[in-house]
């Protein structure tokens, strides 16, 4: 079984650093691909600097018995795989040119392995730190033919025992916009309640397993999403072919929102938004369009007269203007 990890990167060295330190403890057969979404050169280059044994990571969650990582080897997305001997800790890197966003910057990589027959995809965002035993288990999770994807328990890096996904079921109206749309969350702590394997309406995209060839029927990521609630519209499309599953036995550790800070806090605003309507008009009812809209039309317009934050206001406000002007 040939087995994929991707981990992308944009401008953000420190995390992607000590993401690939958390993989290479991994002990199995598998093969990382580093996409680097268009980040300055110099960023890109600590990582390969690294590499090289040149930096050290922080070792404040991992420790890390690798030492020999191969080489730095650039593969050309739209070729046939090279001809070199594989799962000798060698870092696969697609360069892109330009910063395409989440979605496509990740379908470029996923196109390329399924092409390339792959037969499992892992996606890992560089703000992830995983245990050593993460991948073995993982994949045991999605073993059976009727599973589709899988995520594990999700905990925040800063506060260990406060769970941030732990996977759940949807009523399919209005609500389950509600739930995703940064408004407060009840916190959660790790207990033994969330100690289990369940089947989940929605998997978290961030720390993920695929099945590449259900992954192509799926048709991959949706590009209308540049980053934000892609993952809900894609578990959509994935449990038509199986079911989706949340492994909470497994823990893994996320920097919350560390990669996506370093974007300008107008440009965050701006995308999440757009995201969550281009999330309304692609898979919500009737219902759904009226109430969810209604929201952010409501929500547009105390912003504007009241929000003290030009940056959000602004970047709300463009937000709302270019999705009803586009549809």
């Amino acid at each position: 079984m040939n087995i994929a990890i991707v981990v992308l990167n944009w401008n953000d060295w420190k995390n992607s650093i000590d993401c690939l330190e958390s993989i290479y403890q991994n002990k199995g057969k598998f093969d990382v691909f580093l996409v680097d979404n268009g980040s300055a050169i110099t960023n890109f280059l600590k990582i390969i600097q690294w590499h090289r044994g040149l930096i050290l990571p922080n070792r404040k969650y991992i420790k890390t018995k690798e030492k020999k990582l191969g080489r730095i080897i650039y593969v050309n997305p739209q070729k046939n795989i090279f001809n070199e001997i594989k799962n000798l800790r060698n870092l696969y890197v697609i360069k892109n040119k330009i910063n395409y966003g989440l979605t496509k910057g990740l379908n470029i990589a996923y196109n390329y392995l399924i092409r390339n027959n792959y037969d499992i995809i892992l996606r890992i965002d560089n703000d992830f730190v995983i245990s050593k035993d993460y991948i073995e288990k993982i994949l045991i999770t999605v073993k059976n033919k009727d599973v589709s994807s899988a995520s594990p328990k999700i905990m925040h890096a800063s506060i260990k025992k406060n769970v941030w996904f732990k996977g759940f079921k949807m009523n399919w109206f209005y609500l389950k916009f509600q739930k995703t749309m940064n408004l407060k969350k009840r916190r959660l702590f790790d207990n033994n309640k969330f100690n289990n394997t369940i089947e989940t309406d929605v998997i978290s995209g961030c720390c993920s397993v695929y099945k590449s060839q259900i992954l192509k029927k799926s048709g991959l990521g949706d590009e209308d999403f540049f980053y934000g609630p892609e993952d809900i519209e894609l578990s959509y499309r994935l449990k038509k072919h199986g079911k989706l599953i949340c492994n909470r036995k497994i823990k893994t550790f996320h920097k919350i929102a560390r990669s996506s800070a370093i974007a300008d806090q107008l440009d965050r605003t701006f995308q999440s938004t757009y995201g969550f309507l281009t999330l309304i008009k692609k898979i919500g009812t009737t219902s759904d369009k009226i109430f969810g809209y209604s929201f952010f039309l409501l929500r547009g317009v105390y912003y504007f007269f009241f929000l003290k934050n030009n940056k959000i206001k602004k970047g709300y406000i463009k937000a709302l203007s270019s999705f009803f002007k586009d549809k």
